[in-house]
């Protein structure tokens, strides 16, 4: 996916969590990464070992409850 122009690492993440449910897959943008930073004090190089540590199997689901809750939080 990430060989078409303008998918990179976050759309492809969705893409396999969406449509092929790879639970394990951890969508991140800017609004995970400042959750995960300010939250749990992860840095972003630190992400992908706290997300598979922390939320194992299921981190695609972790993913979406911390952005809805944060973003609605927020908003």
């Amino acid at each position: 996916l990430k060989k078409i122009k303008g998918v990179g690492d976050k759309v492809a993440d969705c893409v396999l969590l969406y449509a092929y449910q790879k639970y394990d897959v951890f969508p991140k943008d800017v609004w995970i990464k400042r959750i995960l930073k300010n939250r749990y004090n992860v840095p972003e190089s630190n992400i992908d070992a706290f997300v598979r540590s922390k939320f194992g199997e299921y981190g695609g689901f972790a993913q979406q409850y911390l952005y809805y809750y944060f973003r609605d939080a927020a908003g």
